[in-house]
């Protein structure tokens, strides 16, 4: 499993290194790193304490969260095997690295972790598998130890692993290259081909060289300590570096004996290529000598990170002087990306079961409350989600009966909103209607007789003086209350029709105790003046000859307003044009008696979807009886 954020925590023998990388793409980022000093000290029985000191410092320095955290542990407190698989056997692979782990480790296995990588043999022999073996007493020490300070511990590997990532990814050598990392009590001695890694611990580093200053200069651990950091610039150089050449030598000879038993395993495999890692390989002469001893390949001294990014908040000048120290560190923070070649993880197989389930927790509780919103999809996620993670059944059937709880209320509070739905659907219809009302308009103004020729106007003596359409109450009040009778003036006598008000009306759905089903209807008013009532009665006829109508114009009201007159006079002009100043200005007014009328009807086209429309679902069919 890899993550975006990781920290690397080293915890070697003399300090604690830790890094911090980002991961984007493919591409890893350093963005924080930090290294506390554990306080020296041979007594293995406080090495707990002074390690929680230190911790404790660190915790103070950085903040880790629930980032994700990668271990390391020193070659020697694991066990290295590795055995070759007979050609077709790798279907039964986790069968055969049982059996070979009963063989060949010296421990119970219940009392052990362990992991394993394949790789392929480069002899050309097959395929190899080699195994990392560790006690769980080790395992749980170091864990009851960070777990003081609440690290998402979420992997555990060894520093040979750890420097093989590291020098992978940033040089990608090809061929067998030597990796040695000289610390503080040991040199780590790795040599990676392909995806074979070789490893072993010498127990000669810089503890060997300050012990042989101690004792030759007769100073305390301290001052070596600060004689062999402070070499390059003492002025009895010579003489410290005649101290310390037979412990240098004595690394070298050790290592080139390892050299030759590697070989003697590899059939003969020529290393290519070898790195320098750690600040013992800093000192002056120390790399000339190991050069000068080990004549396998050439050494390159690794200064500083190559494909890694480190941030600009990382001092480059305080990294570059701490490097050295780093590369295990930064191997734990690549494995942790799932940018590394290796990825042995020795984290106890139920503390990696727990760390699953805790990163699961979060979207378990979402596919609870997806439940709710969704008892369909959402539920079936759940319920893989149960059948994946066992573990996790209890709370979440919990959480199930917990939702189910709430159903009644959710199907109660949810069952108006189709009802409010149509509604707000109609009324969102009422601004797209504008183009229908259009329509109708011209329609009913260019209004034809039977012969095809204009209605309204001086052929027929009727005239139309008004064209009102509306899907709104059009009372002049915005209220539908009024006087059952026609009174007053035109405004309030079209409020107080009957075509308004009552259990016939118009708007009658939009009552308190009416019966909301229809939609909101298109209602028009025809107004018109005519010489006799008579004439009235051809303007319902040539409507109701409109399917749009229909018998819906005999529900129409009518009001009337006879023996009315308007006067009609001429000016009186002389030949000119002008008025005449000897007659009066006008002449005797003529008469014209005339009948004004309004129709108030619906438009019903069948195409209109916003009239009768259904808001109530249809009743769902019974099944049919059992026999």
């Amino acid at each position: 499993m890899s993550y975006r954020v990781v920290w690397g925590l080293d915890i070697g023998n003399s300090a604690i290194k830790a890094v911090k990388m980002v991961r984007a793409g493919t591409e890893a980022r350093m963005v924080d790193f930090d290294i506390i000093d554990i306080q020296a000290g041979d007594d293995e029985a406080n090495r707990s304490q002074r390690v929680q000191a230190a911790l404790t410092t660190l915790c103070n320095n950085r903040s880790f969260g629930r980032d994700a955290v990668f271990l390391s542990l020193s070659g020697d407190m694991c066990l290295f095997r590795e055995f070759q698989l007979p050609p077709g056997s790798e279907s039964k692979l986790d069968d055969l690295v049982l059996y070979e782990a009963k063989q060949q480790i010296p421990f119970p296995l219940d009392q052990v972790e362990m992991d394993w990588e394949k790789y392929d043999d480069p002899t050309g022999a097959g395929v190899g598998v080699e195994m990392v073996v560790v006690r769980k007493n080790i395992i749980a020490d170091i864990l009851a130890l960070t777990d003081q300070f609440k690290l998402n511990v979420q992997g555990i590997t060894v520093a040979p692993v750890a420097l093989f990532n590291f020098v992978k990814y940033e040089h990608q050598p090809a061929g067998a290259t030597l990796i040695l990392d000289a610390g503080y009590k040991s040199t780590d001695f790795v040599v990676m081909n392909g995806r074979h890694m070789y490893s072993r611990t010498i127990q000669i580093a810089g503890r060997e060289i300050t012990r042989v200053l101690e004792n030759k200069f007769k100073v305390s651990y301290d001052k070596a300590e600060e004689l062999k950091k402070n070499l390059e610039s003492n002025k009895q150089k010579e003489k410290i570096l005649g101290v310390i050449e037979p412990t240098l030598r004595q690394l070298g000879a050790e290592i080139q004996r390892t050299i030759g038993f590697y070989k003697s395993k590899a059939r003969g495999q020529k290393i290519a290529q070898g790195y320098l890692l750690g600040h013992t390989f800093r000192l002056p002469r120390m790399a000339e000598t190991m050069a000068s001893q080990v004549r396998e390949a050439p050494f390159t001294i690794v200064e500083n990170v190559k494909r890694i990014v480190i941030d600009r908040a990382v001092n480059p000048g305080v990294f570059a002087n701490e490097f050295p120290t780093m590369a295990v560190a930064i191997g734990l923070g690549l494995q942790g990306l799932g940018l590394s070649e290796l990825t042995v993880n020795l984290l106890p197989k139920d503390r990696v079961q727990s760390n699953k389930l805790e990163k699961l927790q979060v979207p378990a509780a979402v596919a609870a409350v997806a439940i709710l919103l969704c008892l369909g999809a959402g539920y079936m996620r759940a319920s893989k989600e149960l059948a994946a993670q066992q573990s996790l059944e209890q709370s979440i059937d919990s959480t199930i009966k917990e939702a189910d709880q709430y159903k009644d209320t959710l199907a109660k509070v949810t069952a108006p909103l189709p009802a409010a739905k149509a509604r707000v659907e109609t009324l969102a219809r009422v601004g797209r209607g504008r183009g229908r009302l259009t329509q109708v308009y011209a329609k009913l103004v260019g209004l034809k007789d039977a012969e095809g020729k204009p209605f309204w106007g001086d052929k027929s003596k009727i005239y139309l003086t008004n064209l009102y359409l509306s899907r709104y109450p059009f009372s002049s009040d915005g209220s539908l209350q009024g006087a059952t009778e026609v009174n007053g003036d035109r405004t309030q006598q079209v409020a107080n029709s009957r075509n308004l008000t009552g259990a016939d009306g118009f708007y009658a759905f939009l009552g308190k105790d009416k019966n909301p089903a229809n939609d909101l209807p298109l209602v028009v008013i025809v107004s018109g003046e005519s010489p006799d009532l008579a004439s009235i009665d051809r303007v319902r006829e040539i409507l109701k000859t409109m399917p749009e109508i229909g018998e819906e114009v005999k529900n129409t009201s009518i009001e009337r307003i006879e023996n009315k007159t308007h006067k009609e006079a001429v000016a009186n002009l002389d030949w000119l044009g002008d008025l005449r100043r000897d007659a009066p200005v006008y002449g005797t007014p003529t008469e014209h008696r005339y009948t004004a009328f309004h129709l108030m009807f619906r438009w019903r086209p069948q195409e209109d979807k916003d009239v009768e429309v259904a808001l109530a679902p249809a009743a769902p069919a019974k099944p049919p009886a059992k026999k």
